[in-house]
């Protein structure tokens, strides 16, 4: 597929019949870490795709250099329109069948800005730790710059897989990985080099970039016009988007969206990566609360 400015970008279907559920990872991931998750829902009635976002997994890189959140948000409205899940009119178009939006950290913030964009893209959203910036706090511009920092410092050269899995297992965000997880991350996470070894798909600079816009993007003003039901999910041991932090996102999605269609939930023993350490139980909230 292609975004509206040129990027090209990949979406993964998992197989399944059914109700149809778009998948958006968070940033330095790709669409096929969904994988775990995806496996048990496309044996459940659903259709699972998951996107690798602009300059991640399958996906280029996009063009300038340019990674503002928004176009993040854009490229999830194309890319529905040339799956044939909107009808294209617009920016995005109508929903044609009742498409679920899951996503995980940057990607969740993604979904929101592409429905408050355009109302009635999707049915439900249900959204693990969606990254955004609370009023009167500067937090995310200061853990967005920490991370910039790591990203920028990150090895992005291997030989093999056995030697990249050998550093990232147990490193970092890939302590919460399982190791069905971790494996997924390898088969979309690197891409051959001139060297005859691996690099990472997604640039270490790019990784950077994007969060340096974490605290840039308008997505909490955007919650008043995200008026379809949505689920807010967190770790109860992510330093990330902690508890108290979701609340206040799910407090003013709450107020904002008609009465009833905003729900939430922390999970004990889980981090920020919560989709890739728990994978099926992550699966059965998202078939139980979408419904089979």
């Amino acid at each position: 597929m292609t975004a509206r400015d040129g990027a090209r970008l990949a979406c993964w279907d998992f197989g399944g019949e059914g109700r149809p559920l778009f998948m958006v990872h968070g940033t330095g991931l790709h669409g096929r870490c969904w994988a775990p998750v995806a496996g048990p829902l496309s044996t459940l009635g659903f259709r699972p795709l998951a996107l690798d976002m602009r300059g991640h997994g399958a996906s280029s890189r996009s063009p300038n250099g340019d990674y503002r959140w928004d176009l993040f948000a854009l490229d999830v409205l194309d890319a529905l329109a040339q799956l044939g899940l909107s009808d294209g009119a617009g920016d995005g178009g109508a929903p044609l069948s009742g498409v679920v939006a899951i996503g995980h950290s940057a990607g969740g913030t993604a979904l929101l800005l592409a429905e408050s964009s355009r109302q009635g893209t999707f049915s439900r959203i249900w959204a693990w730790e969606p990254i955004l910036s609370v009023p009167g706090s500067d937090d995310r511009a200061q853990r967005g710059a920490q991370l910039a920092r790591r990203a920028r410092q990150r090895r992005a050269q291997f030989a093999s897989i056995d030697e990249a899995r050998a550093h990232f297992q147990g490193r970092h965000m890939f302590a919460e990985f399982s190791p069905q997880s971790l494996e997924a991350f390898l088969d979309g996470g690197l891409v051959a080099n001139d060297a005859g070894g691996y690099r990472l798909a997604c640039d270490p600079e790019d990784e950077a970039r994007i969060y340096e816009g974490a605290a840039a993007h308008n997505a909490w003003e955007g919650l008043s016009r995200v008026r379809c039901p949505t689920r807010l999910l967190g770790g109860r041991l992510s330093p990330a988007v902690p508890p108290d932090e979701l609340a206040t996102i799910a407090a003013q999605l709450h107020a904002q969206a008609p009465e009833g269609t905003a729900t939430t939930a922390v999970m004990p023993q889980l981090g920020h990566f919560g989709p890739f350490q728990q994978p099926g139980d992550i699966a059965d909230d998202i078939a139980n609360w979408v419904g089979f």
